[in-house]
């Protein structure tokens, strides 16, 4: 069972529901008892904590640098 968002046409009203997904193109309304079609949404989740910064090769390769120049004073 997956749940599903429907918009009844009748009572305009947007509820969700658990259906198959053989039975999803419709599902009765709890307010007025008629069918209500389908809506496809969008998936709901949100990304917490990420920086959006990536540590690439060249990024491993400066950190090391930079301490190896921070040792050798020349």
């Amino acid at each position: 069972m997956i749940l599903y968002s429907y918009n009844c046409l009748e009572c305009d009203v947007e509820f969700e529901a658990f259906r198959s997904m053989e039975n999803r193109s419709e599902a009765p309304c709890p307010y007025c008892g008629e069918f209500a079609p389908f809506v496809q949404s969008p998936v709901r989740f949100k990304l917490e904590g990420i920086t959006g910064h990536f540590p690439t090769a060249y990024d491993k390769w400066a950190k090391v640098h930079e301490k190896e120049a921070k040792r050798d004073p020349r």
